[in-house]
């Protein structure tokens, strides 16, 4: 059995200005720049291993997401500041204030290295890196920030930290039965993935805590209910979440809406100062959404995009394995922390408690990005992870046990960090890229018109966009209509499949001018000595090294 500790003895009494000290502030900061030297290894280990063929993509997973990403700031390299499908053929409306983290920092790249340099990818990338520190380094110190509003001893403080951004459960034990961990596919779920290469994710959570962090410092010994400053300020945050993810302003209002309900129920009165000025924030918010909301129903082509991009929630027991350890003892820190009698105190922490309604969230039916629905909830679990440890006995054997327990929560991101570096010590695509299909598309990207659709196996049109001003006919999941209907046709051509009239009717549907044909689409025919039958279709202008480009007239 648990010992049990007064609470308070166990300086747990909330307030909505903790005190921090500078040495606390200093260890932090520390700690930040330990996860990202940590995080940025591998990637240094891959720039290392590149060598005379082969190029460092500078992603440590989830490659295809990672082009898509360069080739987003390679847009607003172009000078383009509203955003248009650029993996999908279909000819379509741009529209303003999507993926601005990473439009507007490839325009200031832009405003240095051209688009036709062939430095500008390798740019982008250095980008893409700085944005990944400086983000990362936001999101930690913030969540320590929102972390000491619950907690008030420094040392449990750390370990909530620790938790919030390493943290996790025993997912990895799934990899016996060939399944994923959730810790290894579900970044909203979780903040490691987050920390080592998805940096608009790491900006949308930590303004997401800003916000909430400004709505809970509330001074309850005013009378004026409205804290007009704080909503203000914490719609601010709330905006940069929209622009970051614009989904994720759903998230808010759900957790609002949430901690609305528990405040009310375990103070028994309404919870007006929070209604008042969580409200407020979340109305100066409405315009962006009422925005994303229109552009998407409008345009047909966003529409298919958003209604394709398919983020169903694993199984349930997937996620008894990842959450099941940081659960029990969320519950024994729960017992602890809500044993106050303030109502204040009481409103603030019922924050606390959204990890309740997120198991219903997702597995709403109608949400074809369920796991998105878990965004942040590794926070409030972190905190009351810390709290349950600390309530166990100061024997030499419960201190045995909390640490094997740190340990076990801590197990699945360092098992991901060690794959990372197995995996940057291969060179194979899609983390490598050929030196040669390099020199193939800044050829083709200096000699074809901007726009132009290029034919190409999925896995060449995926990177196609980021190293060049072209559109693949497919190349990316989501981001492509269709896309499984167009991976399938494109095997068709390659593998040669298709007679003339059907070639002919798929140039002219989707205007293909250039057709690329290189090691991966010599996959698809099967056999590399046999002519391909599209060969008379079009005019050889390049080849090199195994690769060749054909034009169209």
């Amino acid at each position: 059995m648990l010992k049990k500790v007064p609470v308070s003895s166990m300086d747990y009494s909330m307030t909505s200005s903790p005190r921090i000290s500078r040495r606390e502030w200093r260890n932090v900061l520390l700690y930040a720049l330990l996860i990202i030297l940590l995080t940025s290894l591998p990637s240094v280990l891959g720039y290392v291993q590149q060598g005379s063929q082969w190029a460092f993509s500078g992603f440590l997973f989830g490659a295809d997401d990672g082009y898509s990403y360069i080739a987003k700031m390679r847009l607003g390299a172009r000078g383009i500041l509203d955003f248009y499908l650029f993996y999908t053929p279909e000819p379509h409306n741009s529209a303003a204030l999507i993926f601005l983290p990473y439009i507007l920092p490839g325009w200031l790249v832009g405003r240095f290295v051209g688009d036709h340099d062939p430095s500008l990818v390798p740019a982008l990338t250095l980008m893409f890196h700085a944005m990944r520190v400086v983000f990362d380094a936001l999101l930690i110190v913030v969540l320590y920030r929102f972390i000491a509003i619950f907690l008030r001893a420094p040392r449990t403080r750390f370990v909530a930290l620790l938790l919030a951004t390493v943290g996790g459960g025993l997912g990895w034990l799934l990899l016996v039965a060939g399944a994923e961990p959730p810790e290894f596919l579900i970044p909203e779920g979780f903040s490691f993935l987050i920390l080592l290469g998805l940096p608009h994710l790491a900006l949308a959570r930590a303004a997401l805590l800003g916000g909430l962090i400004l709505v809970i410092s509330q001074d309850h010994g005013r009378r004026q209910v409205l804290d007009t400053r704080k909503s203000v300020l914490a719609a601010l945050c709330w905006w940069v979440v929209g622009l970051a993810v614009p989904f994720y302003l759903a998230i808010v209002y759900v957790i609002l809406g949430m901690w609305g309900l528990m405040a009310w129920i375990m103070t028994r009165r309404f919870p007006l100062r929070l209604a008042v000025n969580g409200g407020l924030a979340a109305a100066l918010t409405l315009p962006l959404f009422l925005y994303y909301s229109l552009v998407f129903s409008t345009n047909s082509v966003f529409g298919a995009w958003s209604a394709q991009n398919i983020l169903k929630s694993p199984p349930p027991l997937n996620y008894i394995f990842a959450y099941g350890l940081l659960v029990v003892l969320a519950i024994v820190g729960g017992r602890v922390l809500f044993r106050l009698k303030s109502s204040s105190q009481l409103e603030g922490r019922a924050l606390l408690l959204w990890p309740l309604v997120v198991p219903f969230l997702v597995y709403l039916p109608m949400i074809s990005v369920q796991r998105r629905l878990a965004e942040a909830i590794i926070v409030p679990l972190a905190i009351l992870v810390a709290a349950g440890l600390r309530v166990m006995g100061r024997s030499p054997r419960w201190r045995r046990a909390r640490v094997l327990a740190l340990v076990l929560m801590c197990s699945a991101s360092v098992i991901f960090w060690l794959f990372t570096l197995v995996g940057t010590m291969q060179q194979t695509q899609p983390l490598y890229q050929p030196l040669a299909e390099v020199r193939a598309l800044n050829w083709l990207n200096d000699h074809a018109p901007a726009d132009s659709v290029v034919l190409a196996a999925n896995d060449t049109g995926n990177v196609l966009p980021a190293f060049t001003n072209l559109r693949p006919y497919v190349g990316h999941g989501p981001e492509t209509l269709r896309a499984d209907e167009k991976r399938a046709v494109a095997a068709d051509f390659f593998g040669g499949n298709l007679d003339e009239a059907a070639r002919q009717a798929l140039y002219d549907a989707y205007n293909i001018r250039y057709i690329i044909y290189g090691p991966l689409e010599q996959a698809l025919m099967g056999n590399a000595a046999t002519t391909p039958m599209w060969i008379d279709d079009a005019l050889r202008v390049y080849e090199e090294d195994g690769y060749a480009i054909f034009e169209r007239q």
